[in-house]
């Protein structure tokens, strides 16, 4: 792979131009936010990235929103209480937060930095993941890891039941138009209808180690990361095995932009993103991003923004605060742009 180095700006933003072996060329834009960056969502409305960092103002946890343009920071939240996933109501503009070391959920209202609530099961332990949203129905599901998967009634912004039949759960989608769910539960995809509360099948993920998944609603696909590379697509409707297309090492996060038909993987082993043609299944690119990269998000033109966590740093022990860490390629939001 060929890097060229075109620009770097002052403070913190860096921005690269990359031309590789594969069909596309990418444009990289980096920049560092807070300590202990987790999780992002985009927001339409405002063309802002949110993204949560385990330890910010006076080692408070924070969500920093960023232009999306720049990465210029726009605004922060302050939060009593660490949210590691984050999933967004763009037309309530809330902000769902999964509080994981205290298995609780928090909505966070965009406009007023204000925590509307915080949610909780009513089980003493969980481990809250991901939270992805319905806007139909305004009903939020948000997997627990131990547990299974939480309906959150967007309204009132309170707990109404666990989905039947779901036994822990990782990557979630949701399918508003189909009132369908997909999870990654037990090393299978358990496919979910939302009217009549019940699983409707389960099938293999194509690989070993599912993680995330993500979907082309138009094609009816499903996309699903796996922690040993491989991602596989998957006809949303049956479980048929499409295809099976080597990503990255550690593939975690995962995304598919309609605008460029094609979908994002951050492979966290291997700090790099695959971006995948949809159509044909060639990697259109392999574009540097972190240290750790996690989470990928789209913007409805097809940018992608990528938060990569910092090596070291490392959990803290009980009763101890969280140690910074000195990684230069951790703690960033990288955009990615495809130029054709």
């Amino acid at each position: 792979m060929e890097y060229k180095m075109i620009k770097i700006a002052l403070g913190c933003l860096l921005f690269t131009v990359i031309g590789h072996n594969a069909s596309a060329q990418a444009v990289r834009k980096s920049t560092k936010v807070g300590d202990g960056v987790y999780e992002l969502v985009y927001n339409e409305k405002n063309n802002q990235v949110y993204v949560t960092t385990t330890r910010g103002n006076a080692e408070k946890p924070t969500i920093y929103a960023l232009d999306a343009n720049t990465l210029a920071v726009k605004d922060s939240i302050t939060l009593e209480n660490g949210a590691f996933g984050l999933g967004i109501n763009q037309k309530t503009q809330i902000i769902y937060g999964t509080v994981t070391r205290g298995a609780a959920v928090i909505a966070i209202d965009i406009k007023t930095g204000k925590t509307l609530a915080s949610i909780t099961n009513g089980l003493e332990k969980g481990h809250t993941r991901e939270a992805v949203v319905n806007e139909k129905t305004n009903k939020i599901y948000v997997s627990d890891v131990g547990a299974g998967v939480w309906e959150i009634d967007g309204k009132s912004n309170t707990f109404t039941h666990m989905l039947n039949g779901i036994k822990g759960a990782t990557g979630l989608a949701v399918d508003g138009t189909r009132d369908r769910l997909y999870a990654i539960s037990k090393g299978k995809v358990v496919f979910y209808n939302l009217k009549s509360d019940a699983v409707i099948d389960s099938f293999s993920t194509g690989a070993e180690k599912a993680i995330n998944l993500a979907l082309d609603t138009k094609r009816n696909h499903l996309f699903v990361s796996h922690q040993t590379g491989a991602v596989s697509d998957l006809n949303a409707e049956n479980g048929e095995l499409l295809k099976t297309v080597p990503a990255g090492e550690g593939a975690l996060g995962i995304v598919y932009s309609a605008q460029k038909d094609a979908v994002f993987v951050a492979n966290r082993a291997a700090g790099n993103v695959t971006v995948i043609n949809a159509k044909d299944y060639t990697v259109l690119a392999t574009v540097e991003s972190g240290s750790l990269p996690n989470t990928v998000v789209v913007d409805p033109k097809g940018n992608a923004f990528v938060s990569n966590k910092a090596q070291g740093g490392g959990r803290p022990k009980k009763g101890e605060k969280p140690k910074a860490s000195n990684d230069p390629n951790g703690d960033i939001v990288t955009k990615i742009s495809l130029l054709n």
